[in-house]
């Protein structure tokens, strides 16, 4: 049983960052072992090694080392290296064939009338033919992919499915794990590497592909879609599918960068660097599907960059088309969670000598730790019924939005399966819902699925079927935090669910601080103008809300992209945070996204601020006495305009800003502005609050990439300080986006600024080239920010009257801007982040921190 836990715990690991009896095939033949030069004896590198008329090989390892597998009977082990008279190994079919140690003889041999001798460890891109190739291949790659059509239609089958790896547990040993037995009769075999696997999701859909090339857009339309497996009821309204869709998105080849496991890969086709990122290597010429084709190997030059081995087939008819590739990531290579990954694709040629891709497998094994249990993914697409004259072209190029899915498409029926999909279901694929049935059966099993689905969505369904669940205790990590004010916090909450009504939602929570002795509260009362399925953010919204809240807040302290009473957010560093406000709000908003990444939000919002801690409202009279005010009363209209073109749909609920939504690359601009007006419900002041702001997702290759935002803000009349802007500062050990790390929260106020946040992630790129540390797989971030602006005349009260002071220790931000920096390693144990951030402006400030320590956890590829 605790084999069992073991298994489904990973799963679940790998979610957040996402009948008949059968018999296991025990042919397998296994081959390991180390291939050299015959004259010198020492390893060779980068030798292919494929199992003679397949598919299945590899490249050996900086050290000549090889494994490979197979249950199709395969008996022939061909080795072959430019340079090297090829070597064929006959191996004992059905058993291990380990610790081979096989010979390479050196050879000289003409390729296009050049004589080419090896040279030990010696490559040259000068005068090699295999380099003059890929060159030819490279000149001729845009004419040669399908988007050098004006147009083209086709339906693509997408089908994901994921097992357990290797999956042969002994269950008869155990009197407990007799209950599972029936486990034997799903396993099936690995199409990767002929183990044993124990199939437990599939997702499959079925869509139209829309491609013009002047104006470029690309349209897809999803006709059928579906999801089986035991993390369907983990799927917290699709939150885990939108990532494995951005985990796995198809591969272009003829892109300079190849975009897979959220990572950038730099192509064997890149126009820019393939040449100097690449060694290529011309291996033999052979049929392939009817082609003539040259085989040309590649690796990179740096075992540990982002970079791939493996095969590009090259046709020889004058057109340098590929006609299929392989792509394996190095053994070496400075990329998590993956054992193995294995990419290919091939390509036909259409009556009219278009090249169009046919099918496209990629293949990865995960683990958490070495040696212990691995999760295999297999993502399989096929294309047919190409079209280069759509006929209805003018309506669906001009759909809003990239990807539209028809109201259908979650409802089709297996018959229409059957009768649609490009490939069928495997045997035990399509017995997956009777494996499920089977494990329900067991409580154990229930309790540990119950579990995940608490892990990953945060919340406690009220009841044991989550599919009749109408509401939703949660989320659980607000439910203990602490600050100065209230001391020790407790606060319970919760959400409705569609199951209660599909378009009327009601969430909130109670808190109460053991210090204060005040209970706090929250509740949301929403209107969806469109269907739901599970809660009220899922994609797109057009919900009318109305909030009610009474809390304790911190000027200049906001957490973006978390609850404030996350606990992880608790552990405060630096100079206690005592300056505090109870805030009493009421507000109408309503909001509205467009599939084209336009989202528009307005609002009419009533709050009072009262000064608590140490923060005071002292309005400074005319003979220079203070007069204390209680509180503030402001009544204010708004509006923000959000766009991000090509964004992903993203379902969680925490909506698309979640830590938890991998798709970072779209841009995002947005334009916001506050309208205050006196005498509106008790408000207390006029007052105009423009803010703008842009960010991306930089990639510079393989090199990393850089997170960048500009944000630029001024209030145009005058307010007192609680009114004005403070630069978001944190005071959590943890990193927060958006936040300065070594500013006092209320430290600076401004009526005018602009912003900067750049985090530089170079994926190991120093570090993977330095000997003795580059095993360690460390990679670093770099970051810098700052703000510039200042306070104008009308809004400092040491200038005009009529304003309350500022409190102790706040000054205007001056003509210098705050700046600082931080230098950091990520990847420590594989998910741990450690920052050194460095202040480098306003140091001779009092009660200040020029330097100090951040952590976060991360997990990334």
């Amino acid at each position: 049983m605790v084999k069992l836990i073991r298994y489904i715990l990973l799963l679940i690991l790998l979610l957040t960052v996402t009948g008949t009896s059968v018999i296991y095939a025990q042919s397998i033949t296994t081959a390991s072992g180390i291939v050299k030069d015959s004259v010198t004896g020492e390893p060779l590198s980068f030798v292919s090694v494929i199992f003679e008329n397949s598919t299945i090989g590899a490249m050996t390892d900086d050290n000549g080392k090889f494994t490979l597998q197979n249950d199709k009977g395969l008996k022939n082990l061909v080795i072959s290296s430019l340079g090297y008279d090829n070597k064929t190994i006959r191996l004992n079919v059905g058993k291990k064939n380990d610790n081979l140690d096989i010979m390479l003889r050196p050879t000289s041999f003409q390729i296009a009338e050049i004589e080419i001798k090896p040279q030990k460890e010696k490559y040259s891109r000068k005068d090699n033919p295999a380099v003059e190739l890929i060159k030819k291949v490279i000149e001729h790659k845009n004419d040669n992919r399908i988007e050098a059509k004006d147009e083209y239609q086709t339906e693509a089958y997408e089908k994901l499915s994921m097992s357990l790896d290797n999956f042969n547990p002994n269950l008869d040993k155990n009197k407990f794990l007799k209950k599972f037995k029936f486990i034997k009769n799903y396993l099936d075999t690995s199409e990767f590497n002929g183990k044993p696997i124990l199939t437990i999701s599939v997702r499959e859909t079925l869509s139209d592909i829309y491609y013009r090339k002047s104006p470029k857009t690309e349209k897809t339309i999803t006709k059928a879609k579906r999801q089986q497996g035991i993390d369907k009821t983990l799927d917290d309204g699709g939150g885990i599918t939108s990532n494995l869709e951005e985990i796995f998105k198809g591969v272009n080849i003829f892109d300079n960068n190849i975009n897979i496991l959220l990572n950038r890969f730099v192509s064997p086709l890149s126009s820019t660097l393939a040449t100097s990122y690449y060694k290529y290597y011309i291996m033999d010429t052979l049929d392939v599907s009817g082609d003539k084709c040259v085989d040309l190997a590649f690796v990179p030059v740096n075992s540990q960059s982002y970079g791939f081995t493996g095969r590009l087939y090259i046709t020889l008819d004058g057109n340098y088309a590929v006609k299929k590739f392989v792509l394996n990531t190095p053994a070496k290579i400075n990329l998590n969670w993956v054992d193995k990954l294995r990419i290919e694709q091939e390509f036909k040629r259409m009556p009219d000598s278009t090249w169009v891709l046919s099918n496209e497998n990629t293949y990865v094994n995960f683990y958490i730790v070495k040696g212990t249990q691995q999760l295999y993914a297999h993502q399989l697409r096929n294309f047919d019924k190409y079209n280069f004259n759509i006929q209805n072209a003018d309506s669906v190029f001009g759909l809003l939005g990239p990807l539209h899915v028809l109201p259908e498409a979650a409802a089709q029926t297996d018959t229409f399966w059957i009768n649609n999909r490009h490939i069928p279901l495997k045997e035990k694929e399509n017995a997956l819902d009777d494996l499920l049935a089977q494990l329900r059966k067991v409580p154990a099993f229930n309790v540990i699925i119950k579990t995940a689905e608490i892990l990953i969505s945060g919340y406690i369904p009220t009841t044991g079927d989550k599919s009749k669940s109408k509401f939703d205790f949660g989320p659980m990590n607000t439910t203990f935090s602490a600050n100065h004010l209230e001391g020790f916090r407790m606060r319970v909450g919760g959400m409705t669910t569609a199951n209660l009504n599909p378009y009327w939602f009601a969430s909130g929570y109670l808190a109460y601080g053991v210090n204060d002795r005040k209970l706090k509260y929250n509740v949301k009362l929403t209107h969806s103008f469109n269907k739901k399925a599970y809660h009220e953010g899922e994609s797109p919204v057009n919900n009318l809300s109305f909030i009610q809240e009474y809390d304790v807040y911190t000027p200049g302290q906001d957490f973006l992209f978390t609850s404030k009473d996350n606990m992880f957010v608790a552990w405060k560093v630096g100079e206690p945070v005592t300056k505090m406000q109870y805030i009493r709000k009421s507000m109408f908003q309503y909001e509205k996204e467009w599939l084209n990444g336009l989202t528009f939000k307005t609002w009419a919002r009533n709050e009072n601020n009262e000064a608590a801690g140490t923060l005071h409202y002292d309005l400074e009279n005319a003979d220079g006495t203070k007069t204390r005010i209680k509180s503030i009363t402001t009544s204010e209209i708004g509006a923000q305009l959000r766009f991000a073109p090509g964004e992903r749909a993203y379902n969680g609920r925490s909506g698309k800003g979640s830590v938890f939504n991998l798709s970072k690359d779209a841009p995002v601009f947005k334009l916001s502005h506050q309208l205050g007006i006196k005498g509106v419900l008790g408000g207390d002041y006029n007052y105009n609050h423009t803010e703008i702001s842009a960010e991306k997702r930089i990639w510079l290759s393989s090199f990393g990439h850089i997170d960048a935002q500009v944000k630029a803000g001024k209030v145009w009349d005058k307010v007192p300080f609680p009114l004005l802007i403070m630069p978001n500062t944190n005071q959590s050990i943890t990193i927060q986006p958006e936040a300065f790390n070594m500013m006092r929260a209320l430290e600076f106020v401004t009526d005018q600024y602009v912003s900067f946040y750049f985090t530089y992630y170079l994926k190991g790129w120093i570090l993977n080239r330095i000997p003795g540390v580059k095993w360690l797989k460390l990679r670093e971030v770099v970051s810098f920010s700052g703000v510039y602006g200042g306070l104008t005349d009308k809004n400092n009260p040491a200038l005009t009257p009529g304003l309350f002071t500022l409190p102790d220790g706040t000054t205007p931000l001056g003509n210098t801007p705050y700046m600082e920096a931080s230098v950091g390693l990520e990847n420590i144990f594989k998910i741990l982040r450690i920052d050194y951030y460095r202040r480098l402006t306003y140091l001779d400030q009092p009660n200040i921190k020029k330097g100090g320590v951040r952590i976060a956890l991360r997990f990334s590829f």
